[in-house]
């Protein structure tokens, strides 16, 4: 039994591609593509001759389709997962009658790049679609042999040209699958190095750590110091409180020798009011003299009045008179001489009289000041007694004081060895530190060499693209710097190169769509992209030379610089 009526034409005819009108519309990379496949004008024009045959039985080809990819389980999850069935017949069915329109143009292109973006997103492996497109592939060629098979020769063109058709697409959206997924990779490990690149803490800590360290070598010394001031503090503490102790036996005696004090001088106050007594009893008796005096002054006045009228009478009587005379005489002398002891005893008596004065004014004074004394001498008694009290109150306060101190020594003693392992755990947190930094950062290279393993594959990448991945580059730059001021990283400076040379140098330079060129952010892009490169290349030249804090305010204005291009790159992705 012979299936075709009609015997074809031998197969490398239907292979020849000579002089074929090239597909237009297109852009260079999808023409190389297209001839590749020997797709022509005349190729989509076979395809075109299939539409009437496969268009009416649209439904049925995606129905058999889908039946046979939801009975296998991956393919169904990734459906209930981010579509519906209703949803994927009816992209089925638009996808189908496109391929059958077979107008390759943009649109058609862009088609195809959507729906390689969109398998990546859901991650739908190339495998899979493959499986599933020649599974459709299959399906329209069965029932393109079972319609043409009476007409061999047309079949054979028509199945050639869907199959180098759907060959196509298959492989535009397997490469579009692919740039995306490696993009996504990408894009996730320069994520990754960026987020790694902001783990600039290392320089920070290790500083914080010298700090720590410095301060528990200061705090060992202090704590050296207050152990030795503690122990002194002790020492004169222990004296204290024994001088303290003399000091209020000594007080006591005071006080048992004030309060003796006391008793005499009360006695001798006693003994002054009895003098006191006696000298007023004596001024009595001066003053009593004193008239007895003046009685016997009247006395001697009327005997010398009386001698005087006796001399008088006995003149008068001559010589009858003449021995009374001469006893009168000799009373007047004794008249005139007892005048004159009266005269001296006055005398002796006022002067007495002034010394009794003088001497009982002094002893009211004394006896003033015997009082006073004695009030005193209460006084330093009482003042005496709190001194006591206030001295056993010291000595038991410097005997706690001792206590106390014995226990703040071995507080501090337990401080130090508290701060020496603190400084040990210091010393050892930022060695950790060094080596935690040395780790990350290699693991940064070792990303960095993944990620620029992606640029081998020929991925194609947008102007959103190169700007993505232009950031990612000035966040390593800045993290090799980084890492240099750490001595974790070796760079020449002849290795920094011309801010034309690097990727986004290369990008700006080129000759890019007017729209771009045109962007506010774009131009104001070359000047910070120029401080980047410069102070980049200063950095690595103090370090150089060994001027480290020249090197850290260089990296410092990069860093400033490095910003400046990363708002102005965000801004422009978001523009693009």
């Amino acid at each position: 039994m012979h299936f075709f009526i009609k015997s074809p034409k031998p197969w490398i005819t239907y292979l020849e591609n000579s002089q074929k009108k090239e597909v237009t519309e297109i852009g260079e990379r999808v023409k190389e593509r297209l001839q590749f496949l020997h797709i022509s004008q005349e190729t989509l024009d076979d395809v075109k001759e299939a539409y009437p045959i496969l268009l009416p039985l649209k439904k049925e080809i995606v129905q058999q389709f889908l039946q046979y990819v939801t009975s296998v389980e991956s393919f169904k999850h990734i459906i209930i997962q981010h579509s519906t069935l209703d949803r994927l017949k009816t992209t089925m069915e638009k996808y189908t009658e496109q391929l059958l329109q077979a107008n390759v143009n943009k649109d058609y292109v862009m088609s195809r790049i959507a729906i390689g973006q969109m398998n990546s997103r859901i991650h739908l492996t190339a495998e899979h679609f493959i499986a599933a497109h020649q599974l459709l592939t299959q399906i329209m060629t069965t029932v393109l042999m079972e319609k043409l098979h009476h007409r061999p020769n047309k079949m054979m063109k028509t199945i050639l040209a869907v199959q180098k058709l759907t060959t196509f697409d298959q492989q535009l959206i397997v490469e579009v699958y692919m740039e995306e997924t490696f993009k996504a990779f990408l894009f996730g490990i320069s994520g990754m190095l960026s987020d790694m690149t902001k783990l600039d803490t290392t320089k920070q800590l290790i500083i914080e750590m010298d700090h720590l360290i410095e301060g528990s070598h200061n705090v060992t010394s202090a704590t050296e110091e207050v152990s030795a001031s503690i122990m002194e503090v002790a020492h004169h503490s222990v004296k204290v409180a024994e001088n303290t102790e003399e000091a209020a036996h000594s007080a006591e005696q005071s006080k048992y020798i004030i309060n003796k004090t006391l008793e005499d001088i009360q006695q001798v106050g006693k003994v002054y009011k009895d003098v006191t007594w006696q000298v007023d009893q004596l001024n009595q008796e001066i003053h009593q003299t004193q008239s007895v005096v003046e009685v016997i002054r009247e006395i001697t006045d009327q005997t010398n009045l009386l001698a005087l009228n006796a001399s008088i009478e006995a003149a008068r009587a001559g010589d009858q008179g003449r021995g009374f005379e001469v006893v009168a005489k000799e009373v007047r002398k004794l008249a005139e001489h007892t005048k004159e002891q009266t005269i001296q005893i006055t005398r002796n008596i006022e002067s007495l009289q002034t010394v009794s004065q003088l001497l009982t004014k002094q002893m009211s004074s004394t006896e003033e000041l015997i009082d006073h004394c004695v009030i005193e001498a209460q006084d330093a008694d009482e003042a005496l007694r709190n001194i006591v009290s206030k001295m056993q109150e010291i000595h038991q306060s410097t005997s706690e004081i001792a206590t106390m101190t014995e226990e703040q020594t071995s507080a501090v003693v337990e401080i130090s060895q508290r701060n020496s392992d603190i400084l040990d755990l210091g010393t050892r947190s930022q060695q950790i530190s060094k080596e935690t930094a040395q780790i990350i950062f290699k693991l940064s290279k070792q990303m960095d060499a993944y990620r620029l393993s992606f640029f081998e594959t020929n991925i194609k990448l947008t102007a959103k693209d190169i700007i993505k991945v232009a950031k990612t580059d000035h966040f390593l730059w800045k993290w090799k710097i980084y890492n240099m001021l750490l001595n974790l990283e070796e760079i020449d400076s002849k290795q920094v190169t011309s801010y034309k040379s690097c990727r986004l140098g290369t990008w700006y330079y080129s000759d890019l769509h007017p729209s771009i060129k045109k962007k506010t952010a774009f131009q104001q892009l070359e000047e910070p992209h120029q401080a980047v490169h410069h102070y980049a290349k200063l950095a690595v030249e103090h370090y150089e030379q060994g001027n480290n804090d020249e090197a850290q305010s260089a990296f410092e204005e990069l860093q400033k610089a490095s910003e400046h291009v990363m708002d102005l790159l965000s801004q422009l992705e978001k523009e693009i």
